[in-house]
């Protein structure tokens, strides 16, 4: 209890608008209360570039939590690969982590990131083969990893997470996971491959997403089921997976974000994010390798 008390303490000097008072962000946002044993446990505050979190007690009882997306373009980016004298200690230490040696892995990295000049156009590419060349599959309990979603070409949120991370890891790019809900009042505000799985008592889905560190803007987070360098405000960011009973529960939000896309003369390259015009005009003029979303042929095993 006296660990509740200090977080609330702690969440309430930093509180959000009450209810009603929710003020216009130039993006999207989205205020959720958070129910359930300790959710305090479970609650993660982001200061992210174009994503944040925030907690808040404004009774001094209850949590809530408002997620918020920037409009504003991605305008700082580093090239690719990053220099590693850019990177944080967190992303350095992300990188220190050994791969197993896969081979397949490695030219699938190779040959996807080849011609990449910049971080963000890295992470874009990397969004691309896993939301096109990745079909979504229902999570059956079993154990997922990136090779085994490469080789299958199936995968569910996880899968395609931890596939996306190690293409970027493999590049030199530091990638992490982040795990959370997909936050809705009913199935029919998600996407048709999260439809399937919702959950009422939840409220939304449990879901799973990667954080990709750029220098110049920090920890960047994108969803591998098809949002380049950012998510949405459904997307609510936890510490980590909570237990049966967790609910969260929309209280307020923003009309959702219209989002450029941009199909390059190559095929595949979605920009999902507003970007400045410089990155566009480097984009449509070295378009992505439509061969490359096609990834190697896989030897017989």
């Amino acid at each position: 209890m006296k660990a509740r008390a200090l977080l609330l303490a702690l969440v309430s000097a930093c509180a959000v608008p009450a209810a009603g008072q929710d003020a216009p962000a130039a993006g999207e946002w989205a205020r959720y209360r958070l129910d359930g044993p300790a959710p305090w446990r479970y609650a993660r505050a982001v200061e992210g570039a174009g994503y944040r979190v925030v907690l808040s007690s404004p009774d001094g009882v209850a949590l809530e939590a408002r997620v918020e997306v920037s409009a504003a373009p991605l305008t700082a980016d580093a090239p690719f690969p990053p220099a590693p004298a850019a990177l944080s200690a967190e992303a350095r230490a992300a990188l220190a982590v050994p791969l197993a040696d896969d081979p397949d892995l490695d030219l699938l990295s190779e040959r996807l990131l080849a011609g990449a000049k910049t971080t963000l156009e890295a992470v874009e590419r990397v969004v691309a083969f896993t939301a096109h060349r990745v079909r979504y599959a229902l999570p059956d309990g079993s154990q997922e990893t990136a090779s085994l979603t490469l080789r299958t070409r199936r995968g569910s949120c996880v899968g395609r997470s931890l596939l996306a991370a190690e293409l970027l890891l493999r590049a030199g790019v530091a990638a992490r996971q982040v795990t959370g809900v997909l936050a809705a009042q009913r199935a029919r505000e998600l996407t048709p491959e999260s439809r399937a799985v919702f959950n009422a008592d939840l409220g939304g889905v449990r879901h799973r997403w990667i954080e990709v560190f750029v220098p110049g803007l920090g920890w960047v987070p994108s969803d591998p089921s098809g949002l380049a360098n950012t998510v949405t405000a459904k997307h609510l960011a936890l510490e980590r997976q909570p237990p049966a009973g967790f609910h969260v529960d929309v209280a307020a939000r923003s009309a959702e974000l219209k989002r450029p896309v941009l199909e390059t003369a190559g095929g595949g390259l979605t920009l999902y994010r507003p970007r400045g015009a410089s990155i566009v005009e480097a984009v449509e003029g070295a378009p992505l390798d439509p061969r490359a979303l096609a990834a190697p042929a896989l030897p017989r095993r």
